[in-house]
């Protein structure tokens, strides 16, 4: 039976453990998208026997490399919680700054509670990383903001890449129409979750937060969330993105 890591082990390491307790739900994405996260989550419930049965564990390390890339706020960690909840799987998010050369410290503890890795930000020499986790047989997900094509060499220790791109109208009116059915505060009835999806290009992220600074905002004039104050705070979030 998986133990559970003391979390000063885990903070000595760099690493943090994330709530998986978000609803999955809430995740909106390109149906290719969301169909690879699926096979991921599966394949940690019940791998399939081509490594071990099938005698190929000795020309590839038995783990799973993803990489999941896209914009700020397009929902890349909020998808690793969901493959966390999925296959009923802890989430550590590690810092590789913090990991310095402990990684077989680190890969004992995660195998020990048969944890998700999760590497944000790993903009920067994604090939090496990758070497660095070949020992790792747990599923192993990089996360970056980056576009563009990757070296060669990254690219062949990866089992597979998911791209998280900013939300079209559509994918916008969905994550706003969710967000604000699943919020437990009072409402207006003049929210209009499609004018908002067509007038601001936010992402996923963004979205939460105007939602959020929108609710403070009625919390402290004692009045319910209103299409006012979203559309105020969705334009702020647009200020800050653009830097005024």
């Amino acid at each position: 039976m998986a133990t559970r890591a003391d979390d000063i082990q885990l903070t000595a390491l760099g690493v943090r453990r994330i709530n998986t307790d978000t609803d999955p739900e809430e995740l909106v994405l390109p149906p290719a998208s969301e169909q690879r996260l699926r096979r991921i989550a599966d394949w940690l419930v019940q791998p399939p026997p081509v490594l071990r049965e099938w005698g190929l564990h000795r020309y590839i390390d038995g783990g799973l490399r993803a990489l999941f890339r896209g914009p700020p706020g397009t929902g890349k960690t909020m998808a690793a919680i969901a493959i966390g909840r999925w296959s009923d799987r802890p989430l550590f998010h590690v810092d590789r700054d913090e990991i310095a050369n402990n990684y077989r410290d680190l890969f004992s503890l995660a195998d020990e509670e048969k944890a998700i890795l999760l590497f944000d930000r790993a903009d920067a020499d994604i090939a090496d990383l990758l070497k660095k986790l070949e020992p790792y047989e747990g599923l192993a997900i990089l996360a970056t903001n980056r576009g563009g094509n990757l070296e060669p060499d990254a690219v062949s220790r990866l089992d597979g890449i998911v791209e998280f791109p900013m939300p079209d109208e559509a994918a916008r009116h969905e994550l706003w129409r969710k967000l604000l059915a699943s919020a437990k505060l009072a409402k207006s009835h003049d929210i209009d979750a499609q004018s908002l999806a067509k007038n601001y290009d936010l992402s996923g992220a963004e979205i939460l937060r105007s939602l959020r600074t929108a609710a403070l905002l009625a919390a402290s004039e004692g009045k319910p969330v209103n299409m006012e104050l979203l559309k105020h705070t969705a334009e702020e979030r647009l200020k800050m993105r653009a830097g005024e």
